[in-house]
């Protein structure tokens, strides 16, 4: 079955996937992955006013995007999520500079929409859950809404390929008595298709307390077929971009 991001919010809904990975997020983020994305947008959008930030979760990224737009900035969150949005405008309630900056939008990335061009669009952690139909549509739409110049940023895709990923110990933070980390791997489903099967972990000393696991079925969207698709709808290359990380920016005239 092809989930699109709205899909996912649905599965949500009935208690699977992001209902499941939700409540662990932002103990269980690897904090090295945290750093080197926040450090990126600081590279590549510091001069940015108006952003897009697709798929934010509970708020990460957005966080570091209201420090480098400041409060003369605008922040679209989009969100459609209902467990990850609660979790989102809960952080972003706790912060003063978010109250006329940020709006949070409920729609799916393929359906939300802003008023104003855009300095960048951020989809971190989000574009697996397309199909590459989705996807046309998906970078046709924020390319788009970009200002000449405005810059479309991501993570490449792990892995490259639809290969079966074994499984692998992702340690976690902890919270008073207990710490968590993650077992994850990946299991091919279908052409450019693998599952990610998460188990989160709780442990009180050496002693497993607690497990929930959560499927999440993810598009392998390689650098090469991502370069052909951003090409296809007039993004250049930034040249800037760190290693890792994909940044495309509209061309001043098109």
């Amino acid at each position: 079955m092809t989930k699109t991001a709205t899909g996912e919010a649905d599965l949500a809904d009935q208690g699977l996937g992001y209902a499941v990975n939700g409540p662990y997020y932002d103990v269980i983020f690897p904090e090295p992955v945290r750093a080197s994305l926040s450090d990126a947008l600081r590279l590549l959008v510091p001069g940015a006013r108006t952003v897009a930030d697709i798929g934010p979760g509970t708020g990460v990224f957005t966080e570091t995007l209201l420090a480098l737009v400041g409060r003369e900035g605008e922040i679209f969150a989009v969100e459609p999520t209902r467990i990850m949005r609660a979790a989102l405008v809960t952080r972003l309630s706790r912060m003063p500079a978010a109250a006329d900056t940020v709006t949070v939008l409920p729609e799916d990335a393929l359906e939300a929409e802003v008023d104003v061009p855009l300095d960048a669009v951020v989809l971190f952690n989000v574009i697996m859950h397309f199909s590459p139909e989705q996807r046309a549509r998906l970078w046709r739409k924020w390319a788009d809404a970009l200002s000449p110049g405005g810059l479309l940023v991501m993570e490449s895709q792990h892995p490259q390929t639809a290969t079966a990923i074994p499984p692998s110990v992702v340690p976690g933070g902890r919270l008073g008595r207990h710490r968590y980390d993650t077992v994850a791997r990946a299991d091919v489903v279908g052409e450019d298709l693998i599952r990610w099967v998460m188990t989160y972990r709780t442990w009180r000393g050496d002693d497993l307390i607690r497990e929930e696991a959560a499927e999440f079925d993810c598009h392998v969207v390689s650098d090469e077929v991502l370069a052909a698709e951003l090409t296809a709808v007039g993004l250049e290359r930034h040249p800037a971009a760190p290693e890792g990380i994909q940044a495309w920016r509209r061309a001043q005239t098109r």
